[in-house]
């Protein structure tokens, strides 16, 4: 019944017209007058100077005008023309994304000397935005200081925006997965919601687009037009280029090597950084735009090929690598003869490849002005890419079989139509398809074997578990349309929006077998008793052992993909009623409904399990298709009427999507196509290396439960929340000022469950306080309710209201005629939540959810995305000179500073017998806890700790417990954090790591002259980020780049019973991103 809806409702849309939701156009409004009195009847027309496109309106009987769906940019000459009056003239009209210029005139009579009354631009602060919002042209994103040519680097500036090295953005303090990324208003962010920075091809380190073919940019934190939806952090929409009457376009080329990286930075732990031997970077492309037919067709089209090429850091007895490089070669050897004996090939050799990204970007657009009122676009882009991923990193060495390519491409088609159907009606159409192709190319079959605390650090051999199967086919289709109607002085809008996704998932996670080993010495143990024969079948040798495999007697297929369908479909209407000449009031509603088309397979066993538990959960309930509302009100007050002092501000909902991976969790989780077994600790099991061989564990372990199961509540909503925003925009002194407030209350957010584990109504501190564990440590306790069921784990997602942030920023800009432009601003940020959906699996989202009560229902606590205070300035210059002014220099300097990134120290262990290891957060004790809590002896491996407690050179063949409490007891008596908040549990990301500076610098001499009567021009520049490290190697560090980093220094061993050996408590800077990095670039423009 859905389906045949579905398609009822998509098929109407498509015939009354295809449809139109994210802006992608500009527009013009204004009121003419003429002595005090409304002209009814005068003509405007706007004329794009470069194209020659043509837009013409008439003033209605309020004598107001509105043109829509203008091309971005210009500039335009617009006139406004009434018989008997003199022309009034507008030169030189630059059209900002999203926005509508306010070009309001009064006409003069014409029997005045004058014929013509000529203004150039317009002055005052941005008298057209409602809520925080910010528009960057292409000449910006030229001069921005940038060596990833990305997005993140362009949108930086935005106060509310915080971004991560890697390109990871955070609007507001929300999750990098709630944001909206459009390009030509087709969805380019990733809906299925694997890339960390958000984007297609972000897996492979590709950007969606080249910046030389964007035309504009705009970034949206809190619009309250109801046109944009979709997104409950941040929204970016892109433009890109058009083609004109004049043909022009672009050679360019930019690079480096290991001569313009950092040659070397002191290393936390002492030391310095060694410089790097190789690296290579190189971006280099062609565009070119121009006339089909003058004033009637365009095209535009760009080729862009990157290359990036630097060294693997984190190989064996390197400096930057924390693991022991003795013993991680005993584990190489050792697991070599285990491989030897059971007559199969594992490789064992460690990843020393360099690490690589290439990507080739192709697009064309074509501009069709088909008449007057009718103008059309079609673009299509093709991204290609491949990276080399998990080939290590500071604490963990990686054998080259962990090692993969990863393979993305991503396909673009977008058509677009806009129309004048009458003078009082528009209408903006588009359809778009983007198409999505992801995989990981593994090397082979082979089990996963990871070895944790290997000195600071751990050993990660085999395939990684999450790449065994793991591919990935999306496609997404939109269809868009608004109409608006201008009555009097209200302009209406009625719109629907509508994505259809079709997802195919092939991911069997430990499909040949994972085992972990909790420290070195635990699998040295193992070994031994392998090689003499003696496994103890009540012995727990294997930390962890997991394996996963599709059933093929109910699949016929051994590597079973799971897919399904899905919808959002979303109507709107909204007035934006000019009230009078200096105070606006846009109101709207907007109605997005959420739909899974397909339904998960039925579990019939479990659901009669889950009814004898009162769970009310199946694998076959499908989320409802409830409406979710989003009202909004937004206004826009200029004081003055003069420009100069402009309020405006708003409340509404707003919804956006989920990532869809969290829904295709519930199809490929039944426990019907797949099969898999998570089991802590289990006694007697072998370490098989032979990946057809886990069969034979899994048979052993089946009592102990062979199924995950993944379900949602039925009543699951989509993100949304209510949002306040309060803006004042100032002229003061010639500086343009913005002061920002904008509050943002959860409605819905996600919440995890693991329902196969309930409290047992004791507390940690109470059953285990005799043993030395802090009795203040009330964490409570849990046991495992489906003990003697097949059912191992059992998710459940369902919704939270708790969570808010708060954004509050004040920015000034000044430009001097002599071609100086400054800008600075501060940023607070707090933001709070309950679970950040940092990871693509339920059982992560749930396990690595930081708590120290009850994990199933987790306090609110500061979010991964808590980043406090932030501060930026910029400032550019551009001068030109010579005799024909054909010299153009441009400096730039930004200048950024925040606030490190959160972090949460919690145990490695299973303190609250939740099933899970490394969700607990630590427990500070006081020295005089400390001295009663038990510790384990375990060998002794020298770190900056031990340095720091027993002197450089220290060594002892074991770490004592009396050693390890004086480690403890240094190690939080040296933190501003810890120490402050003795006997109280370390709060998920209660700190946040060394306060960052940055700058980063932008130069570039540019030649103009002129070839057949039109102007070209050759640009040199020279970008250095981090610069401060240049100048001097102890500034510009970087500690992590990410949203919530963690730390596990301390293991509980069980019982009651702790190991500390200092590893993991040394913030450690990060390699790459703290060294100055150079790049040179050449530009011929024409």
């Amino acid at each position: 019944m859905q389906k045949r809806l579905l398609f009822l409702i998509t098929l109407l849309l498509a015939m009354t017209t295809t449809v139109m939701a994210q802006i992608t156009t500009s527009g013009i409004s204004g009121k003419v007058m003429s002595q005090g009195e409304d002209v009814i009847g005068a003509t405007i027309t706007a004329t794009h100077q470069p194209s020659g496109t043509i837009y013409r309106a008439v003033t209605n009987i309020d004598g107001r005008y509105t043109i829509q769906g203008m091309r971005v940019g210009g500039p335009y000459k617009v006139t406004v023309a009434y018989i008997g009056q003199k022309t009034k003239t507008f030169d030189n009209v630059m059209l900002r994304l999203g926005e509508t210029e306010d070009l309001s005139c009064s006409l003069e009579d014409d029997s005045k000397e004058l014929q013509e009354v000529v203004v150039k631009g317009s002055a005052g602060v941005n008298a057209t935005k409602t809520g925080a919002a910010q528009s960057i042209n292409s000449k910006q994103i030229a001069d921005m200081p940038s060596i990833t040519h990305g997005i993140a680097d362009v949108a930086r500036l935005n106060p509310q925006l915080t971004t991560t090295n890697s390109g990871a953005m955070s609007f507001a303090g929300t999750s990098n997965r709630y944001n909206s990324f459009m390009i030509d208003g087709a969805a380019n962010n990733d809906v299925f919601g694997l890339s960390g920075d958000g984007t297609n091809g972000g897996r492979a380190g590709a950007q969606p687009v080249s910046m030389e073919t964007i035309e504009q940019i705009q970034v949206n934190v809190a619009p309250f037009d109801v046109r944009q939806g979709g997104f409950t952090g941040g929204a970016i929409n892109a433009i890109t280029k058009s083609g004109t009457n004049v043909f022009h376009g672009s050679v360019y080329g930019f690079g480096n090597n290991q001569n313009l990286v950092g040659s070397k930075y002191p290393l936390a732990d002492g030391g310095y950084a060694p410089k790097f031997n190789k690296q290579n970077e190189y971006n280099v492309g062609v565009t070119l735009g121009g006339p089909i037919i003058k004033d009637k067709l365009f095209f535009f089209a760009n080729y862009e090929k990157t290359n990036k090429t630097y060294p693997n850091l984190y190989t064996l007895g390197s400096e930057q690598s924390a693991v022991d490089a003795v013993k991680a070669k005993d584990i190489l050897e050792k697991i070599a003869d285990i491989a030897n004996r059971q007559g199969v090939n594992f490789p064992i050799a460690l990843s020393t490849s360099d690490i690589y990204t290439k990507s080739n970007k192709v697009g064309l657009k074509l501009d069709w002005n088909i008449n007057e009122t009718n103008k059309a676009s079609l673009r299509w882009s093709l991204v290609d890419a491949v990276q080399l991923n998990n080939a290590g990193s500071r604490t963990s060495i990686n054998g080259s079989s962990y090692a993969f390519p990863f393979e993305s491409t991503t396909n673009s088609f977008i058509a677009e139509l806009q129309s004048r159907l009458s003078p009082s009606v528009a209408n903006e159409a588009r359809a778009s398809y983007v198409r999505v192709r992801d995989n990981r190319a593994i090397s082979g079959e082979y089990p996963n074997v990871t070895i944790n605390n290997v000195g600071g650090g751990a050993v990660n051999l085999g395939i990684e578990r999450s790449s065994m199967a793991n591919r990935l086919d999306q496609d997404i289709y939109t269809l868009e349309d608004n109409l608006t109607w201008y009555k009097g002085n209200h302009t209406f809008t009625f719109g629907t929006h509508n994505e259809l996704y079709k997802f195919t998932n092939l991911f069997l996670q430990d499909l040949f077998g994972s085992y972990t080993f909790k420290n070195y010495d635990s699998f040295v143990n193992y070994y031994n008793d392998y090689v003499n024969g003696t496994i103890d079948p009540r012995k727990s040798y294997i930390n962890l052992y997991r394996y996963g495999h599709a059933n093929v007697d109910v699949t016929g297929d051994p590597r079973w993909e799971s897919s399904f369908g899905a919808a959002q479909l979303s109507f709107y209407a909204q007035d934006k009623w000019d009230a009078t000449t200096n105070f606006q009031l846009t109101y709207g509603l907007r109605m997005d409904i959420p739909i899974i088309i397909d339904t998960p397979t039925a579990n019939e066993p479990f659901a009669q399990y889950a009814d004898t538990k009162g769970w009310n959960v199946k694998t076959n309930q499908r989320l409802a298709s409830t409406p979710l509302w989003s009202p909004r009100v937004g206004f826009r007050w200029d004081i003055n009427k003069d420009r100069r002092y402009i309020l405006r501000g708003g409340v509404g909902v707003f919804t956006g999507r989920i990532p869809f991976v969290w829904i295709s969790n519930n199809y490929a989780n039944t426990g019907i196509q797949v099969s898999s077994f998570n089991v802590n600790s289990p006694t007697g099991l072998e370490l098989l290396l032979n990946p057809n061989g886990q069969e034979a564990n899994a048979n052993k372990l089946k009592a102990l439960g062979s199924q995950t199961i993944n379900v949602y509540d039925h009543n699951f909503k989509y993100a949304q929340n209510l949002r306040f925003n309060l803006g004042f925009d100032f002229d003061v002194l010639g500086i343009n000022w913005t002061a920002e407030a904008i509050y943002s209350k959860t409605m819905n957010d996600i919440l995890y469950e693991n329902l196969a584990y309930e409290q047992t109504g004791r507390t940690l501190g109470e059953v285990y306080g005799s043993a030395g564990v802090p009795v203040e440590d009330n964490r409570p306790l849990f046991s495992k309710v489906t003990a003697g069921s097949p059912y191992t784990n059992v998710y459940k997602l369902s919704n939270t209201s708790k969570g808010y942030t708060v954004n509050l920023s004040l920015k000034g800009e000044k430009h001097f005629d002599f071609g100086l432009d400054l800008m600075a601003s501060y940023t607070w940020t707090k933001s709070m939540s309950v679970n950040n959906g940092g990871s693509s699996v339920a059982e992560s989202n749930w396990r690595f959810n930081y708590t120290y009560r009850n994990p199933n229902d987790p306090e609110l606590g500061n979010s991964a995305y808590n980043i406090p205070h932030r501060i930026q300035a910029s400032a550019y210059y551009h001068v030109n000179y010579g005799a024909q002014k054909q010299w153009q220099t441009t400096v730039g300097i930004i200048y950024q500073a925040k606030s490190g990134s959160p972090y949460s120290i919690y145990y490695y262990g299973d303190v609250n017998e939740d099933g899970a290891n490394g969700n607990d957060l630590f427990f500070i004790p006081t020295d005089a806890q400390i001295d009663k809590m038990q510790f384990e002896e375990t060998n002794f491996s020298a770190n900056a700790l031990t340095n720091a407690v027993f002197g450089a050179g220290f060594t002892a063949p074991k770490l004592t417990a009396d050693m390890q409490r004086a480690m403890m007891k240094h190690w939080i008596g040296n933190d501003s954090y810890m120490k402050k908040h003795r006997g109280e549990f370390y709060k998920r990301y209660a700190d946040n790591l060394a306060f960052e500076h940055h700058f980063d610098v932008h130069f570039a001499q540019k030649y103009s002259f002129k070839v057949a009567g039109q102007i070209n021009s050759l640009e040199l520049s020279f970008d250095i980020i981090n610069v401060g490290n240049l100048l001097n190697k102890d500034w510009g560090h970087t500690y992590g780049d990410g949203f919530g980093v963690y730390y596990s220094p301390v293991n509980y061993q069980r019982n009651g019973r702790y190991q500390f050996t200092g590893g993991y408590a040394t913030r450690n800077y990060n390699d790459y991103y703290s060294r100055w990095r150079g790049q040179i670039g050449l530009r011929y423009t024409f």
